[in-house]
């Protein structure tokens, strides 16, 4: 079975707690006290802003990807969260599902910026290999320090302003 974006659901859950929890590194980052409460997850997940996407193969949840189509403020899309099970970093395996994402959704945005915490070194590497380049420094809704990067899909360069 090819790899499929499913939308998540409350009954997704669970496995959006395992991989958190196989996370730990992440987890400490953020500075956040885990396991989520269904309030929370429902919250950052189920909210009507933002589109959060589960990435599987048969009945394996290989990531879990959360992204603003068009920011308020600046109407870049922003990635929130793409997370993998620890299990799985380091294989190439993020890449191709960026790559999957990336042609499924985000193929017609302009501008695509994200927000790396500053300590998230593997993350950051993560990005700049995926061509995403540092901006600027900024703050997260959850008032923590970022570094705000952005990838450029055309010469419509209006999104910078």
């Amino acid at each position: 079975m090819p790899l499929q974006f499913v939308p998540v659901t409350k009954k997704d859950f669970p496995i959006i707690q395992s991989i958190f929890a196989e996370n730990p590194h992440y987890v400490q980052l953020e500075d956040r006290i885990y396991p989520l409460s269904d309030d929370e997850l429902e919250e950052e997940f189920l909210n009507a802003d933002t589109i959060s996407l589960l990435c599987i193969d048969g009945d394996d949840v290989l990531a879990l990807i959360d992204y603003l189509p068009e920011h308020p403020t600046d109407h870049s899309t922003w990635i929130g969260l793409f997370i993998m099970p620890e299990r799985l970093h380091r294989q190439g395996i993020g890449s191709m599902i960026y790559r999957m994402f990336h042609e499924q959704y985000l193929q017609d945005c302009p501008v695509i910026r994200l927000a790396v915490l500053p300590e998230n070194v593997s993350g950051r590497r993560y990005w700049e290999h995926l061509d995403f380049r540092f901006e600027r420094q900024g703050v997260s809704d959850c008032h923590q320090p970022v570094e705000v990067f952005l990838k450029i899909n055309s010469s419509d360069d209006r999104m910078l302003k």
